[in-house]
């Protein structure tokens, strides 16, 4: 018969071993979930995009996260947005995680009390009525690099040419930090597919006064831009809403310094012609490639 006294002996250890690999020897091993910040949002509901699903919502300040904009948001459950409609004012959780945001818990508010007053997105170039299509050329605009110099969009022709337009303050990893990471994917793709030498990325900073040369290096290094297929540059005012406003491009400068705008990238043939616009974020870095190839090759 067997010591009665390994019973407490077994019972002594088993009280020693934490909790939580108690908790995986019965689940499982389950890798810790990346950390996600919750923020309180109102706004006025501009559309919903039946396509993608993402509602496009004018938003009040977010207190200790960003002023207020207007901006896509993805809904972590789609049937929280039927039956709204623009113009509705919302309440909602704003959920941000390293890689990803989203808002939960959309209610539509019945009150009666004041909606934000929030200044709708001005076109890049308010002048400008018609935006360009396939096959036009793409205005030949002056750019500022990490060294500080001057580069033309010119300079490129004979490559295949993705330009996003994004600033690095921008605080939502949906907006501009997503478009970053997916040029990052695409370039790493068009590598290993042995094209990434007839290709060129350019991330377009809306904001020259913070995004200084050296802070362009600094991003150009946080994403491993190889220097020789994806530079960061700025562009000035004049530049900027000349050939953002080609592409439809919608822009406001804050008082606090902040940006609010949309999301355009857009891919440029060899020959300095505009080929496709990505509207928003619904597209991939696989997306991206395929239209960068089919450029190169001259493709329709």
């Amino acid at each position: 018969m067997r010591d009665p006294r390994w019973i407490s002996h077994f019972l002594r250890r088993v009280v020693a071993v934490p909790l939580t690999l108690l908790l995986a020897a019965v689940v499982g091993h389950a890798e810790p979930s990346a950390p996600v910040a919750s923020y309180p949002m109102r706004g006025v509901l501009r559309g919903i995009d039946a396509q993608t699903g993402q509602a496009t919502i004018a938003h009040e300040p977010i207190r200790g996260y960003m002023p207020a904009m207007t901006m896509d948001f993805a809904a972590a459950n789609p049937a929280e947005l039927r039956g709204l409609q623009p113009g509705d004012t919302l309440t909602c959780w704003l959920c941000v995680a390293p890689d990803r945001a989203w808002i939960e818990g959309v209610r539509k508010e019945l009150s009666t009390a004041a909606t934000p007053l929030i200044t709708p997105l001005q076109p890049a170039n308010v002048n400008r009525t018609v935006e360009l299509g396939p096959g036009d050329l793409v205005p030949d605009v002056e750019l500022i690099d990490v060294r500080g110099a001057t580069v033309r969009l010119h300079d490129f022709h004979g490559k295949a040419l993705a330009i996003a337009f994004i600033y690095l303050r921008c605080p939502l990893p949906t907006y501009c930090p997503y478009l970053n990471r997916n040029f990052q994917a695409a370039q790493s793709l068009l590598v290993r597919l042995d094209c990434a030498n007839q290709v060129q990325f350019l991330s377009v900073s809306m904001d020259p006064e913070n995004d200084t040369p050296a802070r362009l290096a600094e991003g150009a290094r946080t994403y491993e831009a190889d220097g020789q297929r994806w530079q960061f540059v700025a562009a000035r005012e004049d530049a900027l809403r000349q050939l953002g406003g080609s592409v439809g491009l919608e822009f406001q400068r804050g008082r606090d310094g902040w940006i609010n705008h949309n999301l355009r990238t857009i891919v440029i043939d060899p020959q300095g012609r505009l080929r496709h616009v990505f509207r928003g974020n619904a597209w991939t870095p696989q997306e991206l490639a395929a239209e960068l190839r089919a450029a190169i090759s001259g493709q329709p």
